[in-house]
């Protein structure tokens, strides 16, 4: 039986939940739910070959379907409407090597976020419409799976510690409180 809709917390405590107060906590979240629900998206297509499309299986592609057409699309213009501006603010002139390198990584950054895009469309499309080409579904998944893994990595170790090195905390709180305001969150 494929489990698609369980995540499991590093911590129970719903006090420990990432919240718009804390914008990097809540990206790093997002971060794990997107790894877990392509490396599920993943598990599905190997289960599709086996078992076909079952009950259980539409369920769990629809789960999938909804995280990433309603939470990717948002965690996308998280980074890119607000703690890439953040980063880039800090040195707007780049006049440092690191700021330079950063401002690059977040250039190939964003275009992958229009890479992932594309490919989940195709993904959602076929899921959607419920296909039997399911080597070529597995085939995307898989590829889907290792990117997203991959470039949430490269946001983890390079670009969130800058920015906690670098961002002041007031600046933080602005941002969670912009992200919360954004999504129709109201604090």
């Amino acid at each position: 039986m494929l489990q698609i809709n369980q995540l499991s917390n590093k911590s129970k405590n719903t006090n420990d939940s990432p919240t718009f107060e804390q914008p990097l906590s809540l990206l790093r979240s997002c971060h794990d739910k997107i790894i877990h629900f392509s490396s599920s998206l993943y598990k599905l297509s190997l289960a599709l070959h086996k078992d076909g499309w079952t009950p259980q299986l539409e369920t769990s592609a629809d789960q999938i379907r909804h995280y990433f057409n309603v939470a990717g699309p948002e965690h996308h213009k998280d980074e890119e409407e607000h703690l890439f501006p953040a980063v880039i603010a800090l040195d707007p002139e780049c006049t440092q090597t690191q700021t330079m390198e950063l401002v690059s990584l977040i250039n190939t950054m964003i275009k992958e976020h229009v890479e992932s895009d594309l490919l989940w469309g195709e993904l959602d499309k076929m899921l959607a419409e419920r296909t039997t080409e399911f080597d070529t579904l597995e085939q995307m998944a898989e590829q889907f799976a290792q990117s997203m893994s991959e470039h949430a990595q490269i946001e983890n170790e390079q670009i969130f510690p800058y920015a906690e090195q670098h961002i002041s905390e007031d600046l933080f709180k602005e941002m969670g409180r912009a992200i919360a305001k954004r999504r129709g969150v109201k604090l």
